[in-house]
């Protein structure tokens, strides 16, 4: 097996740790929210943060990978500003209880954006109404965004003001994971603090699914996903466990690669294990390599670890196989093949006098199968084509 280095999920353009902006700050609101807060997802805006008193902050979120969203005329700056607007002209939202969010990544800046921020008073508001439309009729043809302007310069003015005055533009993050790091990294390792990330982002992600395929608003509750992640961590955060990070393959991967017959099912089919036997050990065998790509991807392990750890497995099957032989001679050979696998299958070797999980023991001695150099059967290479 090899410790494979590949390129980080957060590479992508677009993606933190292979998700979209959104789920980022839908994790970091549900992490760092107070306690009794409720989170929502795509209920009253991008992201919502319900407090107990009854304040709402509503935040939208832009990627400004390509662009810069809140550059003077762009036209995302104005197309919030005028939702929000139009959200209090039609009583959805309450000026007297929400606070407006607008977070842009990676960092970027935009005069009028600062002087958005900046504003907190009535005078400051109305400063910036009066530059803002003389820089507008300044303008020798109409952005494309003037719809917005327009309704914004427009607009009620106490709905304008306490907009305004509520309002707070945030690009201070190169990367939006940042911040769900930080509030992480003084009781996680630096070894497993983005995979602790990426598994936090996607449990938020798929709470909030399940609840939008329920039919129901994604409304998630904070002190419950922090008293899970909380969990998490304990459980995890171990300097003597190497944790697992996958889940379960899908039903579909372990029926394909059943299907193929690769040499380690092969091998199981000699012994005459049973489908559901089968379908653990293909399972196993792919979140076991699973496991290994996002350990050595995170440092975890390196190559003569499992160079090490193959080794080991090959030494402890060669012990089991032997007294298998000697004690179980008068058995049929399918029968001592399947003493010999489950035997090794119970067994709980650390890697690097680190403990693994089950699977990954299981799964291993399952890849040792599939490269032959082990076996279960007492024939199995006579048997068995080579491995291609």
């Amino acid at each position: 097996m090899n410790a494979k280095t590949q390129t980080g999920k957060h590479s992508a353009a677009g993606q933190y740790l292979g998700y979209a902006l959104q789920p980022v700050r839908l994790c970091f609101h549900l992490l760092n929210a107070p306690s009794g807060a409720l989170v929502s997802l795509e209920h009253l805006d991008d992201v919502a943060v319900h407090l107990v008193g009854g304040e709402v902050v509503l935040e939208q979120s832009k990627s400004a990978l390509k662009q810069n969203p809140i550059s003077d005329w762009a036209a995302d700056l104005w197309k919030s500003l005028a939702n929000w607007l139009s959200f209090m002209a039609a009583g959805e939202i309450d000026p007297a209880t929400s606070h407006f969010r607008l977070y842009v990544t990676p960092v970027k800046a935009g005069a009028f954006a600062i002087a958005l921020n900046d504003a907190k008073t009535d005078a400051d508001v109305e400063a910036l109404v009066a530059n803002l439309a003389k820089a507008h009729s300044k303008l020798k043809a109409a952005p494309a965004c003037d719809a917005d302007v327009q309704a914004f310069l427009n607009a009620d003015a106490a709905h304008c003001a306490a907009l305004v005055k509520n309002l707070a533009v945030i690009s201070v993050d190169a990367d939006p994971v940042d911040p769900i790091r930080a509030i992480f990294k003084p009781t996680v390792s630096p070894l497993i603090i983005d995979l602790v990330c990426e598994r936090a982002i996607g449990a938020a992600k798929e709470a909030a699914d399940r609840l939008i395929r329920a039919g129901k608003p994604a409304i998630l509750d904070v002190d419950a996903f922090q008293a899970e992640q909380r969990a998490f961590v304990q459980k995890n955060n171990l300097p003597g466990l190497l944790s697992s990070f996958t889940k379960q393959p899908p039903v579909e991967a372990i029926e394909q690669l059943i299907a193929d017959r690769p040499a380690f099912v092969r091998q199981l089919e000699l012994i005459e294990v049973g489908d559901e036997a089968c379908v653990r050990a293909v399972s196993d065998y792919l979140r076991t390599l699973a496991d290994i790509s996002i350990w050595g991807e995170s440092g975890l392990i390196f190559e003569k670890n499992l160079s090490d750890w193959d080794d080991d497995l090959v030494g402890r099957y060669e012990h089991v196989s032997a007294e298998v032989h000697d004690i179980q001679a008068g058995h049929p050979a399918t029968v001592r093949g399947r003493i010999v696998y489950r035997r090794c299958a119970q067994l709980q070797p650390p890697l690097d006098g680190r403990v693994v999980p089950g699977h990954f023991v299981h799964g291993s001695f399952n890849a040792l199968a599939h490269g032959l150099r082990l076996g279960w059967h007492p024939d199995y290479q006579t048997l068995l084509e080579p491995a291609t």
